[in-house]
């Protein structure tokens, strides 16, 4: 891939931009997997949950109805009264114990994704999905428009606190690896550059990607000794963006190593930056492009846009280069001194193929 001239931060943590729902479905692939999966809750809950209702459900009754007919009993005259009481608790619960423990699953057939909880169901086409994330109310799967958590997948309050990784991480896990492939753009075997998507709990790494982007690139618009960078507050932001089901986050690696990253949703592609070691290879330009595909994949959209500092010349000479066009639109950047950002847009070119 022709390296050219690739900004290391357009829109990132001194250009902010607010939200937008996102249509998804850019990279529909003719390899769809097959087959299905089915997740149910813990080995150890299933366990308890069938015991109960054993003793709860069976037992109890059986002993009651023994006793019954053994003339074996405490109850005096009121034997069948009480045995109807116990039969009926034992109904409800063999009942709830079905319905909350052995009923709720997790089920991928095909490119579906069904959620089946103990009173509701969700189905999901996984071109849809743009969030994945275990949860302490259960497995988080959402699209642009919708959204359930997988009741039998759980992660503990103490794991999420500590960030230890359970079952939930590793159910997780291997979704997204099926998840990816509908999104994934295609990539040039013979480029360096590998895209992947950013997900839940990587807001460290894409701060400290954005951190060297902004520092090698814009240190002439937010001087660091009267500035200093926002750490914090970018950090935040990012694990806000991670967890947000209209936004998509792309990370560029080079070599195994995270290099750059871009952030986009419907319309509007967010946030654009690329380390200082891995500027002028070429990571920006896939990043964009990778971007401009998703949005554009959406035959509604005509046209995107993206917020750029007015005085990041190189950004703007990029995004130029590039096809995109200034709309004479500006605002206050995000960050102190709040300088001026400027709004670029960028007509769908599928369109315009078509209306030739």
């Amino acid at each position: 891939m022709t390296a050219i001239r690739t900004p290391s931060a357009t829109t990132g943590a001194h250009a902010g931009a607010t939200g937008a729902p996102r249509t998804v479905g850019a990279h529909a692939i003719a390899d769809a997997p097959t087959g299905s999966q089915t997740w149910r809750c813990s080995r150890g809950t299933l366990m308890v949950v069938v015991v109960l209702m054993v003793i709860v459900g069976l037992a109890i009754p059986a002993a009651a109805a023994i006793s019954l007919v053994t003339g074996v009993t405490a109850f005096g005259g009121q034997q069948l009264p009480v045995l109807a009481i116990i039969c009926g608790l034992a109904v409800l619960v063999l009942v709830f114990g079905w319905r909350l423990g052995l009923h709720p699953r997790l089920i991928r057939s095909g490119d579906d994704v069904e959620v089946i909880n103990p009173f509701h169901r969700h189905r999901f086409d996984l071109a849809d999905v743009t969030l994945i994330r275990p949860g302490g109310d259960g497995l988080l799967i959402a699209t642009p428009q919708d959204q359930a958590e997988a009741w039998c997948i759980q992660k503990s309050t103490t794991a999420l606190r500590s960030g230890r990784q359970t079952r939930a991480d590793r159910i997780s896990d291997e979704l997204r690896s099926v998840w990816d492939r509908y999104h994934l753009p295609d990539q040039d075997p013979r480029s360096p550059v590998r895209l992947r998507f950013g997900r839940p709990g990587e807001e460290e790494l894409l701060t400290g990607l954005e951190q060297s982007a902004s520092l090698s690139r814009l240190g002439h618009i937010f001087p660091p000794e009267q500035h200093p960078y926002p750490t914090d507050q970018v950090r935040l932001r990012w694990q806000a963006v991670l967890d947000d089901r209209r936004r998509m986050t792309l990370v560029a690696e080079v070599g195994g190593e995270p290099a750059g990253y871009a952030c986009y949703g419907e319309q509007t592609i967010h946030h654009l930056g690329v380390a200082e070691q891995f500027q002028r290879q070429g990571v920006g330009t896939a990043l964009l492009s990778a971007a401009e595909d998703e949005l554009f994949a959406d035959p509604a959209t005509t046209q995107i846009g993206l917020w750029v500092l007015e005085a990041n010349h190189s950004a703007r000479t990029f995004y130029s280069e590039l096809g995109w066009t200034e709309a004479g639109e500006s605002r206050a950047a995000e960050f102190p001194p709040y300088p001026t950002e400027i709004r670029m847009t960028r007509r769908n070119p599928h369109l315009a193929r078509r209306g030739r």
